[in-house]
């Protein structure tokens, strides 16, 4: 069996993402002979992203990701995923430069979430849900744990994230998010599958133009 090692940044994703990667692997993909470690790497996101830049359009901090990697290949991980929330900072700048970085050092990919992790959570909410919450088009608002809130009382990522990503309807989602699309585009370059087609969305609710 091959080994995914995660690289991630919020304490509630420690569980959460293993979980929403193997379920992607394992059931959406339908690939077997790779196994994602339960234990990622938590790093906070200053090492993962340059923030001495002045701008939104941040490359990753190279010593930092670096750093990760080293840890991820002494777990004997046959690729690595980093991924970090992009907040108010551009994931086309981003994901290239650190998943170019990767590749120097393990088969791997980087994504930034749009803009939270909390921002995937939502767009799993039906038209109606988001519609009674007022959290129209979470792609393209900020605050999105505050905006959760709504719909899940007293929502804590360690607490709840766990739960919440289990209930992600993975095509659901996929058809909703561009970033997610590319979470399921690069968990199928690093296992050699090639995703199902994508339906996209168009409730005005979610679209993204």
């Amino acid at each position: 069996m091959k080994r995914l090692v995660c690289i991630v940044e919020g304490k509630g994703e420690v569980t959460a993402i293993p979980n929403l990667c193997s379920r992607v692997i394992r059931h959406y993909l339908g690939v077997q002979d790779w196994v994602v470690d339960n234990d990622p790497i938590r790093q906070p996101r200053s090492m993962l992203v340059d923030q001495k830049a002045k701008s939104s359009l941040r490359p990753c901090n190279t010593p930092g990701v670096r750093r990760a990697l080293a840890l991820a290949k002494a777990r004997r991980a046959d690729a690595a995923l980093v991924l970090c929330d992009a907040d108010d900072d551009c994931p086309a700048k981003w994901g290239p430069h650190a998943t170019e970085l990767i590749k120097t050092v393990i088969a791997g990919a980087a994504v930034m979430v749009l803009r939270e992790y909390e921002t995937w959570i939502l767009l799993n909410y039906s038209d109606d849900q988001l519609r009674r919450a007022n959290v129209p088009a979470p792609e393209k608002v900020s605050g999105a744990k505050e905006k959760l809130r709504r719909l899940v009382p007293d929502y804590s990522p360690s607490e709840h994230q766990l739960i919440e990503t289990r209930r992600i309807d993975i095509a659901r989602l996929r058809a909703r998010s561009d970033s997610f699309d590319k979470l399921v585009r690069a968990l199928g370059a690093v296992c050699g599958a090639t995703p199902p087609s994508r339906e996209l969305d168009s409730s005005p609710l979610t679209r993204r133009t």
